[in-house]
């Protein structure tokens, strides 16, 4: 293992490790034929292995099975079916082909900005703003980091400038919310994928789940918002819903603003009113259930996308933590979803 360091500081955790793919194939490979001279159980490999000449070599060194990971990274599970496909006929016919599905790129690299702004919006939430814009398309995330304190996946509310909407949870939140004007960074991403959307696009939000919605306003031409909040203070960013959207719903618990009551009270009347071709839903997963149970009566599943709340560990679909409960991962087939995929 070797520091792994970005801007003089260590990465990860443990501070060493963190090498894989090719640089480890050669040493992979050596170490399979020691253990095979040593024993008739069966061997596992895996490390570094991307390609059909790669497995041959693992095999002559003595492996049995073989194991693929990192060169994986940033695959959808459809492109990942796509490369397995491949790699079976490689390994078939004497060929080796199956290493053009793979993104060959790096996915994990930090770039480090500047706080321009901490605005506290509720006691627990606030909007912190950066000092450059982003080139993202609505429904990707990023991943906010400060060196030795760890990192944590976001939407972001807005690109121009990069704007993030953060409710106060845990350890890291909190660090974040003490940044100060100039405070130094850390982005990598983004990633995720946007959802092919035209024509009259409904957002749905409940919460913070707003964060996830307003790009797609700023960068579709006929929207209209349904928002649903605890009061008049859950609404970042309303103004600029109001000049995006052509029309905007809004509910919340206390009723001072909007209707009194939950987000799924109003939408109903706000499809019939808007007629939507797309719906687009983020917040807390019940709120979605139950949202796409109404919008099914209206419009064709395919057309209803879905983000709830997976947990996100490395954002390029490795670790499977985000998996919903079809298999597909959040990081790298969503972050929507349609209904049979969630």
């Amino acid at each position: 293992p070797e520091p792994y360091l970005f801007d003089g500081h260590p990465v990860l955790s443990n501070k060493v490790g963190g090498i894989s793919g090719k640089a480890i194939l050669e040493l992979g490979i050596k170490k399979v034929k020691e253990i095979r001279e040593i024993t008739n159980l069966p061997i596992i490999a895996c490390g570094g292995i991307s390609n059909s000449l790669d497995v041959r070599r693992y095999k002559k060194a003595g492996a049995d099975f073989f194991g693929i990971g990192s060169a994986l990274a940033g695959m959808t599970t459809e492109e990942i079916k796509l490369y397995f496909h491949q790699l079976l006929e490689d390994l078939k016919r004497g060929t080796n082909e199956a290493e053009r599905f793979l993104k060959n790129q790096p996915l994990t690299e930090y770039k480090k900005y500047r706080v321009e702004k901490n605005e506290q919006i509720e006691k627990d939430t606030f909007l912190l703003k950066l000092n450059e814009n982003i080139k993202i398309e609505p429904g990707q995330f990023v991943f906010l980091w400060l060196p030795e304190k760890g990192e944590k996946p976001f939407s972001l509310l807005d690109d121009a400038p990069i704007t993030v909407l953060v409710k106060k949870r845990g350890y890291f939140t909190e660090q974040l919310s003490k940044l100060k004007r100039n405070d130094p960074i850390y982005l990598r991403g983004p990633y995720g994928n946007s959802p092919k959307v035209e024509g009259r696009v409904l957002l749905v939000s409940g919460g913070t789940g707003l964060a996830a919605l307003y790009l797609f306003a700023k960068k579709n031409n006929e929207t209209c918002a349904v928002l649903g909040g605890k009061d008049k203070n859950s609404f970042p960013y309303l103004d600029k819903f109001k000049e995006r959207c052509e029309k905007l719903y809004l509910s919340t618990e206390k009723g001072d603003i909007g209707t009194k009551g939950l987000i799924t009270d109003i939408l109903e009347k706000a499809i019939r009113e808007f007629r939507p071709t797309f719906c687009l839903n983020c917040g807390p997963k019940p709120m979605v259930e139950k949202a796409i149970q109404i919008e099914k009566r209206y419009i064709n599943p395919e057309k209803i996308y879905s983000s709830v709340e997976f947990l996100t560990r490395c954002g390029i679909g490795l670790c499977g933590s985000c998996a919903t409960s079809k298999g597909y991962r959040s990081c790298v087939d969503g972050t929507f979803f349609n209904p049979d995929q969630i």
